[in-house]
């Protein structure tokens, strides 16, 4: 059964209770069916409700059969419609709107000649989660020629051949990409037919916060285009629409005054067609002010305890073993090091408001040998080993040590995520030695290892042979008592969220009876429901399978970093490639949507090793880790290009995350080479700490402008080097301009007519540019990413 992603999630988030309640409304998010496809999903994945009792009203676009025994819900679009659809619906007292997006694919053909006979030829790519045997080729006519036909929607795609005995790239198509593993996948592009074509829409700054003032972005004519708002879940009264000067005016003065936040979405269609959805937050009858009220709002700050700051050097017990290597083993890091840190200011001077920690489970005191070559001895410094799934690892600390720190986070405004590992646990946990019937076995039926197959056996493989990973479809004790952990985790510490391990390597199952448990056990204590984000390597369709209103709020966007991360580091990178694929993750995931961004993690290689050419993706960063002398960083200008994808990072939809040590330049190779020990201060040089400063003013900007957090998007210029877009919202335009290449570029750019203003000034340096009839022309610097706020024409 497939589980579906449903657009934005909107979550709010505030800092204290109050006696009345100022949560939005859970939203029913846009919904993408494949054209001419019949569907069935659960009705939690499109909203939450204690029960369910449904009455659907008759859509003259889908079929729809509701089964009560299971809730799930059938459609089954009619021959030959695509485009925007909305379902009414009501459960018990309540009225509803689900909207739905028929979505026509183009069709892609892949076609290989191979030199000799082959029993099979398969395609696999990003877009079948690089399956061997996900899309079969075959010889139909008898001239040789194997094919295949995909329907893909728009987009980069990476993609190799698997003939019997080896995988290629394919030798008729010159574009191809390094892999990361010694080799190359071709890329293939696909573009639909309806590009452009849609009537987008995009803010134009109304000059107050009673009104909302919209622009079509499209030479069709008024008459063609039909505009459609959704409050929360209904219908927004037509009359609170109007059309003036050709723009789309909303009067928000008639709006409720429940002291509630609101979320207004806003769509045109031509033809049937749909173009973006503009998503408004209002409250009282006016704009959402621009402090942190949503989740939208965060920016995340990773780190890993052992490695960020020695609070007591009383609870340092590192491991004895002769093979375990130093950066293998414990380094001293804690909770009460994690506090002094906290409590010193420095996230508040960095600017994050919210701290992904790794696991805090007690772990093992030993060092285990990994199944895999080159058989190397680890410790569980990094918490992902549990062998208790309530005590916190002595070497970090103690329970009261944990509740302390949340507390103080909570004091400085600051939300805590938790690393949760449901996956597995260490073979020493009691959940394992005294019942083993709640896990899978580590060998295959032939009698191979089931160890790291991650695609091919992604829902039963082990990470290592002594670390059991559940079977939560083969026990619901197991399910049971794992989910309950999580929600006891939730609410005996007070943590605002997770951050979920390994999430494709779980079953639906297990997210969709957690969800539901924190829906119904958790939230109602809250102000601010609990945020959920998740690990997936994979393609799109997986990745966003587990993000909807029965499971997950977010996932990483891997497939936009993997972009970003080779056109930033590779000589030949393409911003048109990134620039795609920005817009491609606000059609899959919603606009405004919570994913995460980053710029490396634990598990890749740091981006300022790639940055400085101490790695290119075809190393083997891991093996890199453990050579000598360590990486480190060469060349002043790569400080410069880390600050430009920070532009970017802190600039683009979704939510920002950084690794720690990424605020001054940490460099390092693979794992654990990229979990260096975290430096301060006097342990910086001259040039981070510069860095730092600059990395700072980076994140105040966005805090400062909600429009980097809620606004629209759009490409204005893109090119191999350059990249130019613009953000906006009811209050402002800005204009994010990024240069990439070690060359100063000079641009003239001609803004749509609807962006209005006399100039652009720099919110980094100050440096203003004038705009005449619309045409800018603009000097970017070498190695260089900026930020402009549009200055008014009557200024």
């Amino acid at each position: 059964m497939k589980y579906f992603m449903l657009f934005v999630f909107t979550i709010l988030f505030c800092c204290k209770p109050s006696a009345i309640s100022e949560k939005p409304e859970e939203i029913i998010s846009f919904l993408t069916l494949e054209y001419g496809l019949k569907d069935t999903l659960f009705l939690d994945a499109i909203f939450f409700a204690n029960d369910y009792k449904p009455e659907f009203k008759f859509n003259k676009n889908i079929g729809l059969i509701y089964l009560e025994k299971t809730n799930q819900l059938i459609l089954d679009p009619f021959p030959n419609v695509s485009g925007l659809t909305f379902i009414e619906f009501s459960n018990k007292s309540e009225q509803y709107v689900l909207p739905i997006i028929i979505n026509k694919k183009p069709e892609v053909r892949f076609s290989y000649k191979p030199e000799r006979k082959q029993k099979n030829i398969y395609v696999m790519g990003n877009f079948n989660n690089w399956n061997r045997k996900g899309n079969t080729m075959l010889d139909p006519e008898g001239d040789g020629i194997y094919e295949t036909i995909i329907s893909l929607d728009e987009g980069v795609y990476e993609y190799q051949f698997v003939l019997d005995h080896k995988e290629i790239f394919d030798p008729n198509n010159p574009e191809k990409v390094d892999n990361g593993f010694g080799y190359f996948n071709s890329i293939k592009r696909v573009a639909s037919e309806q590009a452009g074509k849609a009537p987008n829409l995009f803010f134009v700054p109304a000059g107050n916060d009673h009104e909302i003032k919209l622009a079509v972005d499209n030479v069709l004519p008024d008459k063609e285009i039909k505009i459609t708002g959704l409050i929360d879940n209904q219908f927004l009264n037509e009359n609170n629409i109007q059309i003036q000067d050709g723009h789309i005016i909303l009067d928000l003065k008639s709006l409720p005054e429940d002291n509630k936040t609101h979320l207004i979405r806003i769509v045109a269609m031509a033809f049937g067609q749909p173009g973006n959805v503009i998503p408004v937050w209002v409250k009282n009858g006016k704009v959402l002010d621009n402090k942190f009220h949503l989740w939208q709002d965060a920016i995340i700050y990773s780190l890993m305890i052992d490695r960020f700051f020695n609070g007591d050097s009383a609870n340092d017990n590192p491991v004895i073993h002769d093979e375990l290597a130093d950066q293998a083993n414990f380094r001293g890091g804690d909770l009460s090091g994690l506090k002094k840190i906290l409590e010193s200011g420095y996230f508040d001077s960095l600017g994050v408001n919210t701290l992904w920690i790794s696991p805090v489970n007690k772990t093992t005191n030993s060092a285990y040998r990994e199944w895999p070559e080159p058989h190397r001895y680890f410790s569980g410094y990094h918490g992902y080993w549990p062998v208790s799934s309530t005590e916190i690892e002595p070497r970090f600390g103690s329970m009261a040590d944990f509740k302390e720190l949340v507390n103080s986070a909570h004091k400085n405004d600051i939300r805590i995520l938790l690393d949760f590992i449901s996956n597995h646990t260490h073979m020493e946990h009691s959940f394992y030695q005294n019942n083993p019937e709640w896990f899978g076995r580590d060998e295959l039926p032939n009698g191979e290892k089931n160890i790291r197959r991650w695609d091919e056996y992604r829902l039963t493989t082990w990470f290592d042979t002594f670390l059991p990973s559940f079977d939560y479809l083969g026990s619901a004790e197991a399910l049971e008592t794992m989910t309950n952990n999580a929600v006891w985790w939730l609410r005996e510490t007070g943590i605002d969220g997770f951050r979920h391990d390994a999430t494709k390597h779980v079953p639906y199952e297990f997210w969709s009876t957690l969800t539901r448990k924190i829906k119904l056990n958790v939230n109602p204590e809250r102000n601010y429901p609990i945020y959920q984000i998740g690990e997936t390597f994979g393609g799109y369709d997986l990745i966003k399978s587990y993000v909807n209103s029965g499971m997950l709020d977010a996932q990483f966007s891997f497939n936009q970093f993997f972009i970003a991360r080779r056109v930033f580091t590779e000589e030949n990178g393409n911003f048109q490639d990134l620039a795609g694929e920005i817009e491609k993750a606000q059609k899959v995931y919603g606009y405004n949507n919570l994913m995460g961004n980053i710029i490396d993690s634990h598990d890749q290689a740091r981006m300022m090793a790639l940055l400085d050419r101490d790695l290119t993706l075809s190393d083997d960063a891991v093996e890199r880790a453990w050579s000598y002398p360590a990486v480190q960083v060469d060349h002043a200008e790569t400080f410069a290009k880390a600050r430009v994808f920070f532009t970017y990072l802190l600039t683009v939809p979704g939510i920002p995350i950084v690794y720690y040590g990424d605020e001054f330049g940490m460099t390092g190779a693979g794992d654990p080479d990229n979990r260096r020990m975290m430096r301060f201060d006097e342990k910086l040089t001259m040039q981070e700490i510069k860095q730092l400063k600059q990395v700072k003013k980076i994140i105040g900007i966005r805090n400062r402008h909600s429009s980097l957090r809620r606004g629209d998007y759009l490409t204005l210029y893109s090119s191999p080097e350059i990249l130019i877009y613009t953000r906006g919202d009811a209050r402002e335009r800005l204009i994010i301009t990024l240069n990439k290449s070690n060359k100063e570029q000079n641009l003239k750019l001609f803004l749509p007519e609807w962006i209005k203003g006399s100039g652009l000034q720099s919110l980094i340096s100050g440096k203003t540019i004038n705009i005449q009839s619309n045409k800018l022309e603009m000097v970017l610097s070498s190695y260089t990413g900026d930020i402009w706020t549009m200055i008014p024409k009557n200024l």
